[in-house]
């Protein structure tokens, strides 16, 4: 299922997920004042996200920082061991296995970190960073392993002369080439980024982006994409998530989060990023947030957009809205559109309380 190039999804079959992600909870517990050693409270970086993603299928993820984003996906991964839910790979789950039950399916899924230096071993050749992988996972013999880093360097856009050069060698787009080298080498279905332009120039954004794209059209690899910047997104996603506060807020196809999206975190988010039209710039409608920034460290009974919401009433304080499909006459099969909102369809609120001009 491509969005992206306007295919439509009704005469398509649809495919099994190769991801399922089922009320996942990360939850990290904290302690104050003189007693260090007891647990008073948790910190809720994940609470109850649940989505899915198609073999060929690019989900982007986006929210504020702390919202849980980067969390999210090293829980899928089992960095982060995860404190309730399921995570399934092509039906099997693996959520909670020990790391040597884990091995076989960390070829079937591989993660590109944010920041390209730190997460690459200075003291290793470029040659020994690609290669590693396929060592530890039993891959190609140990000649042919030499041949596979040569090629995945091309692969990635890089001179296969560098071979045997270190990653303070290089620039922080090429650094992060070998990043996506190095999960490459495992042969993965899913590749999971997390923020992999956001630590680069400009200039070079846009090259890595482009590559992400050519790689997963070769390769036919689904993707977990995490941003801060939301033309990426738009640019390389079929489908958007949007993350506030460990929860999903609304989740939907990139054009139709764009051009209509429901919830009002998701208009808030949109109304501040900038559009490369000067006018248009001047005259959209921007929305100010008022309040304080909830924290992941206490429980809510209703909305947690609820104190910040221009739209919201007594009602969202004291229940929370489920992810429900929009419109509200969609099946939950059927529905592409999902948002936790209870007024997602009340356009008459925004008039009356919500949008200023910016």
């Amino acid at each position: 299922m491509n969005l992206r190039n306007g295919q439509g999804v009704e005469n398509q079959a649809p495919k099994a997920p190769l991801l399922s992600v089922r009320d996942l909870h990360v939850h990290f517990p904290f302690s104050r004042g003189p007693f260090w050693n007891r647990t008073h409270g948790m910190v809720r970086a994940v609470d109850g996200v649940s989505f899915e993603i198609a073999p060929g299928e690019t989900l982007g993820l986006v929210g504020e920082s702390g919202c849980g984003k980067s969390t999210t996906a090293r829980a899928i991964l089992n960095l982060i061991p995860p404190t309730g839910g399921q995570v399934l790979l092509e039906g099997h789950r693996i959520d909670g296995l020990s790391e040597r039950a884990m091995r076989p399916w960390r070829r079937m899924a591989q993660m590109v970190f944010q920041d390209p230096f730190a997460s690459l071993n200075p003291r290793m050749t470029v040659g020994r960073i690609v290669s590693e992988p396929m060592q530890i996972l039993g891959l190609h013999s140990k000649r042919d392993r030499k041949f596979e880093a040569l090629r995945l360097l091309e692969m990635v856009g890089l001179n296969p002369r560098f071979l045997n050069r270190y990653p303070h060698e290089f620039s922080g787009g090429q650094r992060q080439r070998i990043g996506i080298a190095r999960a490459l080498a495992a042969q993965p279905r899913l590749l999971l980024c997390d923020e992999p332009v956001s630590a680069l120039d400009v200039s070079i954004q846009a090259q890595v982006v482009n590559l992400l794209m050519d790689l997963q059209q070769k390769l036919g690899l689904s993707m977990l994409l995490i941003a801060h910047d939301l033309a990426v997104v738009r640019h390389i996603a079929d489908r958007i998530g949007v993350m506030y506060l460990g929860k999903l807020v609304e989740v939907a196809p990139a054009e139709t989060l764009y051009n209509d999206p429901r919830h009002p975190y998701t208009r808030a988010l949109l109304s501040s990023a900038l559009i490369p039209d000067p006018q248009q710039q001047r005259t959209r409608q921007r929305i100010a947030l008022t309040g304080e920034v909830p924290t992941p460290d206490r429980e809510y009974a209703g909305c947690r957009f609820a104190d910040r919401c221009p739209i919201g009433d007594s009602r969202c304080t004291a229940e929370s809205p489920p992810l429900a499909p929009y419109p509200a006459d969609v099946t939950a099969d059927e529905s592409l559109h999902q948002v936790a909102c209870f007024y997602a369809a009340d356009d008459s609120r925004w008039k009356t309380q919500g949008e200023r001009k910016g």
